[in-house]
């Protein structure tokens, strides 16, 4: 499914789960070959696929499966096996792609139950061979979008012919978004026009047949030509997932409403898409319509009471004057509403009911169409601002007029509007509405534009889930029959509600539903003024819960526990926050236990930032644990760790005996004995398996911590100096400048070269090497005075005040060398450090080394020319997180380039 990266083996077979290539090889269940439950009376189920067809379920004319149940031991067989035969096209509705609203579903254990009869424990699946070449055609309409829904039945018409033909052409994904999810992902247009289109499709072909596949690319193409489109196809793998981005970004539409929505699915008979389109644009109309009622309604109270003046020097104002403007502007909004009203009243009615106005759409059957194609428009900056600001010009009015801005964001702010994005190969529409939790009469407007949703899905023959289910959303729009049949099933297997006690029975709904809101508590709490909390609350906010960060999340390990990826993070920051703000409201004192939470959050990050890059909405939970590790300080709450103490200390060091001393105790000392204990404990076997971590919840005992510390050893052959002191360069009363008196020319370019702490002080190697490189390719390096450290580590362990002193003082003693060194005209920067990257780049360098810029290493050498050249035998490791801060270049390609 689509939502790979936050769900669960099991809950994709509970849901009957689905996604962009259900189109060609079906859901979750068309693919299971068997899967194991936990029973409610605590035994053992297990549920075979018989005589599977490799294909869709709905093809076949009868389904067999056999049910085998066992105790506790998964061996002992309770009773014979049962045998259940199940006509394939009961599965789903005829003539639907998708159907999971059949709760029952002929018994089958598991399937769409939603979890309500067992915990499915594993499952074993089909696979499928997916053809050698393949294709994304990214199909862009820009007319109306009554003339452009119908390519998606032309398209999977056209492909369902292809996938017959030989060679074969098959359909691999066929995807859909709005007008409104192209803007809420911030899709860039790649036909050379000035607007966005009102539709894109997205669509995946394959054959094992490469010029079949370019043709049937080509043809689709030219399809969309034909409706006032434009197509582009992407063969290499990087532009193919390139063209998939923006599809991943569809959660974005919730992005201002704080990650809270109404999310939809129905399924839609292909030939009916155009109709639902239509219907959907039908309601968002008369919502926006609405929503304008509503803003003339508020302008116009505001405007019967007393307006704030800007009264003139002696406190005078022209009464007779300011009357004489409201009438007017009362008039104008009199004007507007009858009109506005009429259109909203007459959607269904020909053009010619506009009056002298419908010569300018008579092109146009009706009303709707006219305002659907933006021909006729209700503006509220073209009928009431401008208008508005034209009664109320000069100096004197303009805080009404501002008044009148602040009423109007209010008023759109409650605005409900219906997106669209589907699966468009088989019918399933996600359909979004985006809500404000704490806007009650926006929440209302919501459901009642999800019942006519329903109510328009039902009318067109479709079913009002394919692949959410049902959940507690949806109840009141089931059927009764099919609410009944799952009762009688539920009382029999599991009468005691051990699995999700009430779910999809009778009374299961959204009565008791809420959803905490930041929105309300924030209203009364200090709290979130006072300290930085606010501010995390705020960075956290948009959330969309998809989990596409948890891939990439270096503290996310599925086989220890689900706690530490960044979307589980935020989920237990928001309860610890609510928790906050509550014990504050409620005078009760904030308990100790609430600020251990908080801290084993904000410890569980290492501060990559690689979780941004995934999101939708652009969050990094980088920055956010460093502003929690702040928090917790300048609370008083962090707690003491002595490693990262002593860390800090050695980092934090500027005087070379000091250094020297820290080194020698912890690199050479330490490591030595950390050696030392890792071979003993290998040697009697307490090192525990390094592939498969224990399950870890809370805090590890002292024992535990210890194992982990010597599980691996640490590198033996450590340098016995810092860089610095090889070259002799420790004073800091003196600029190191570094060169090859024998490559050194008039032209010879400057660089200045920050080790930072890791390449300088511990892994003085690496300083060296680069120094090495900079004096190979003829460059005269220019070093800071003494030893320095960027200031990374001490705010990203929550030190924010220590962070930007080093910052502060490093910038205020590189204008020193600048100044000093003028004549060298140092124009690149260089640094061997991902972390001193990006530290760096707050030190605006441009303004120390006039025109200069901040390179990696690796990207200087590689516009220096150097390759590795005739090198045999040696391995090399890549180590992504060491070069992906690389700013300039694309880091895989600065390695291939220097590998030669």
């Amino acid at each position: 499914p689509t939502s790979a990266d936050a769900c669960c083996i099991g809950g994709n077979v509970a849901m009957n789960a689905g996604g962009k290539k259900a189109v060609l090889w079906g859901t979750a269940l068309d693919n299971l070959a068997s899967w194991r439950m936990v029973t409610p009376d605590g035994d053992w189920m297990e549920v075979e696929r018989l005589d599977h067809n490799l294909g869709k379920i709905h093809d076949i004319e009868m389904a067999r499966f056999k049910i085998s149940r066992y105790s506790e031991d998964m061996k002992t067989l309770l009773a014979e096996p049962q045998i259940l035969e199940i006509p394939g096209p009961s599965f789903r509705k005829v003539g639907l792609g998708k159907d999971v609203t059949d709760k029952f579903l002929s018994g089958l254990p598991g399937i769409q139950k939603e979890g309500c009869d067992g915990l499915i424990t594993s499952a074993t699946f089909i696979l499928h061979r997916m053809p050698k070449h393949v294709r994304t055609i990214a199909l862009e309409f820009f007319g109306n979008v009554s003339h452009a829904v119908p390519a998606i039945v032309e398209i999977k018409d056209y492909l369902d012919a292809t996938a017959k033909q030989t060679p074969a052409v098959i359909m691999a994904g066929l995807e859909h978004m709005d007008e409104r999810y192209i803007k809420a992902v911030g899709y860039a247009t790649k036909a050379a026009r000035q607007q966005r289109p009102k539709m894109v499709l997205i669509a995946d072909i394959a054959s094992d047949d490469e010029n079949a596949v370019g043709e049937v690319a080509s043809s689709m193409v030219r399809m969309c030509n034909a409706r006032n489109g434009e197509g582009f196809i992407a063969v290499s793998g990087e532009a193919r997932k390139k063209f998939w981005l923006d599809r991943a970004r569809t959660a974005a539409i919730a992005k201002h409403t704080n990650a809270f929505k109404i999310n939809e699915d129905v399924v839609i008979p292909l030939p009916r898409l155009g109709d639902y389109s239509d219907g959907i644009e039908r309601i968002n109309i008369d919502l926006s319509i609405h929503n304008k009622l509503k803003l003339l309604d508020a302008i116009e109270a505001f405007m019967q009471g007393d307006l704030p003046l800007q009264r003139d020097e002696e406190g005078n104002v022209d009464a007779n004057m300011v009357k004489s403007k409201q009438q007017m502007a009362l008039h104008l909004i009199a004007e507007l509403r009858q009109r506005w009203s009429f259109i909203l009243q007459h959607l269904d009615s020909p053009v010619s009911v506009l009056g002298e106005a419908a010569a300018a759409h008579a092109e146009y059957e009706n009303v709707f169409r006219a305002v659907q194609s933006y021909d006729l428009r209700i503006s509220w900056k073209r009928e009431l601002k401008r208008p508005m600001a034209d009664i109320f010009a000069g100096r004197e009015y303009q805080k009404i007029l501002e008044r009148c801005d602040e009423i109007h964001k209010q008023v759109l702010k409650s605005r409900v509007f219906v997106a669209l994005h589907m699966h468009a190969g088989d019918g399933n529409v996600h359909t979004n509405i985006p809500v404000n939790s704490d806007d009650y009469g926006m929440m209302q407007d919501a459901h009642a534009a999800v019942a006519r949703v329903m109510a328009l899905a039902r009318s067109l023959n479709g079913v009002i889930s394919g692949e959410h289910g049902i959940g507690i959303t949806k109840m009141e729009f089931l059927d009764q029959s099919t609410i009944d049949s799952f009762t009688s099933y539920k009382n029999k297997v599991d009468p005691n509600g051990h699995f999700n006690k009430g779910k999809l029975l009778a009374g299961s709904g959204l009565d008791n539903a809420y959803t905490p809101s930041f929105g309300l508590l924030e209203q009364e709490s200090i709290i979130m003024e006072q300290s930085a909390i606010g501010e995390i609350a705020d960075d956290i906010s948009d959330c969309l819960r998809c989990g596409k960060c948890k891939p990439v999340c270096s503290t996310h390990v599925p086989r220890a526990n689900l706690l530490y990826s960044p979307r589980n993070k935020i989920l237990g920051t928001s309860l610890l926050i609510e928790a906050f703000l509550y014990e504050e409201q409620t005078r009760r004192g904030i308990s100790i236990k609430h600020f251990d939470e908080f801290n084993d959050v904000a410890d569980h990050c290492t501060v990559c930032h690689r979780c941004e890059k995934p999101c939708p909405v652009d969050i990094d939970f980088g920055d956010v644990s460093i502003k929690m590790r702040n928090f917790l300080r300048e609370q008083g709450k962090k707690q003491f760790n002595p490693g990262t103490a002593v860390g800090m200390a050695f980092l934090n060091a500027k005087d070379p005996a000091t250094i020297k001393l820290l080194r020698t105790v912890m690199i050479d000392w330490g490591y030595k004995a950390q050696n030392l204990a890792h071979t003993l404990a290998k040697r009697f076997g307490l090192l525990r398996d390094k592939k498969q971590p224990p399950a870890t919840v809370g805090k590890a005992d002292i024992k535990a911590q210890v194992i982990h510390f010597i599980n691996r050893p640490m590198p033996k052959k450590m340098q016995s100096k810092t860089s610095r002191a090889m070259l002799g360069v420790e004073d800091d009363h003196m600029i190191p400048v570094i060169r090859d008196p024998l490559k050194v020319t008039e032209d010879s370019e400057a660089v200045f070269y920050f080790p930072g702490c890791g390449s300088e002080r511990l892994f003085s190697n690496v300083g060296l090497a680069t120094q090495a490189m900079l004096y190979e390719v003829g460059a005269i390096t220019v070093l800071p005075q003494g030893y320095l450290c960027c200031g990374y580590p001490q705010t990203s362990a929550g030190n924010h005040d220590k962070g930007q002193e080093i910052t502060a003082d490093n910038r205020v003693l590189f204008h020193r060398v600048a100044n000093t060194l003028n004549y060298l005209d140092i124009k690149t920067v260089i640094v061997s450090c991902g972390t001193c990257m990006d530290q760096l780049q707050k030190y605006e360098f441009e303004k120390i080394f006039p025109g200069c810029r901040l390179l990696d290493i690796h990207e200087y050498l590689m516009e220096k020319d150097m390759r590795l050249q005739g090198v045999t035998g040696t391995r090399y490791m890549y180590h992504d997180p060491c070069h992906t801060p690389m700013k300039t270049y694309k880091p895989l390609e600065v390695t291939n380039t220097l590998m030669g």
